[in-house]
């Protein structure tokens, strides 16, 4: 069977969207899906270090992700300064300066910081929406199971693809195929899952640079809300910036 372009993509985006709600349940526990719905997520964000007080908030995966970024919103009336008054959207740095390696339990991440900074209020004066969650432990396990199958399915699909690229290689590689005869499924499958070894060097690379990345953010976050002092703030934020200096020296090669 021969898969068109956009089914590839379709398998792909698939899978991605498997893999951030893995991240989601591990780094944002706190976060639920709606239903069975993986591209909208809903949680409860402290009002800063030192208060009580929690927000329901919840994040929405549009269809082009990672290309474009989640939305984030309050669902209950807030007063904050980077919180829209009538739509409740959720203003962020990591929004606005998105990039597609970014994922979406950075967001939530990033709210946390928002609020450590600047602690929201909030508005008694409106009516907040009547919002059920799920939050039954039996019902979030069945609902892990169901997603760990999923992926275990899709990257099963993945490897089965990077098995038939590698043996067509070969085949190439002896003569007894040619380059001409490879199919648009086939080529596309070579793009999504490069064998080449400089290919697979880079990409390690970006996974590296993506880690270092998260934590930094991670960094400051602890430092905004008072975990960590500026002592080891400093030291810990100069060893990450110099390995990332190192990562971006060695991808230069590839550009």
């Amino acid at each position: 069977m021969v898969y068109t372009m956009a089914q590839a993509m379709r398998s792909q985006q698939e899978l991605s969207i498997a893999r951030e709600a893995q991240l989601m349940y591990r780094r944002a526990p706190t976060f639920t899906p709606v239903g069975q719905n993986l591209r909208r997520w809903r949680g409860k964000i402290k009002g800063g270090p030192r208060s009580k007080d929690e927000f329901l908030v919840e994040i929405i995966v549009p269809p082009n992700f990672p290309a474009q970024p989640p939305v984030a919103r309050m669902l209950m009336p807030t007063k904050h300064p980077r919180v829209d008054s009538e739509s409740g959207a959720i203003h962020l740095r990591i929004v606005t300066q998105w990039q597609p390696h970014y994922h979406v339990y950075q967001v939530v991440n990033s709210i946390k910081g928002l609020f450590a900074r600047e602690p929201p209020v909030a508005d008694k004066t409106r009516e907040a929406p009547k919002v059920k969650m799920p939050q039954e432990e039996e019902v979030l396990q069945q609902r892990y199971q169901q997603l760990e199958r999923e992926v275990a399915r899709l990257s099963k699909k993945v490897q089965d693809r990077d098995e038939r690229i590698a043996r067509m290689a070969a085949q190439i590689d002896t003569g007894s195929i040619t380059a001409g005869e490879v199919t648009d499924e086939e080529e596309l499958d070579a793009l999504i899952m490069p064998t080449d070894a400089k290919e697979r060097e880079r990409l390690e690379l970006e996974s590296e640079k993506l880690a270092i990345e998260d934590l930094l953010q991670n960094l400051e976050q602890k430092f905004d809300s008072a975990e960590i002092n500026s002592t080891e703030y400093t030291k810990l934020y100069k060893r990450y910036k110099r390995r990332l200096y190192q990562i971006d020296k060695a991808l230069e090669k590839y550009k």
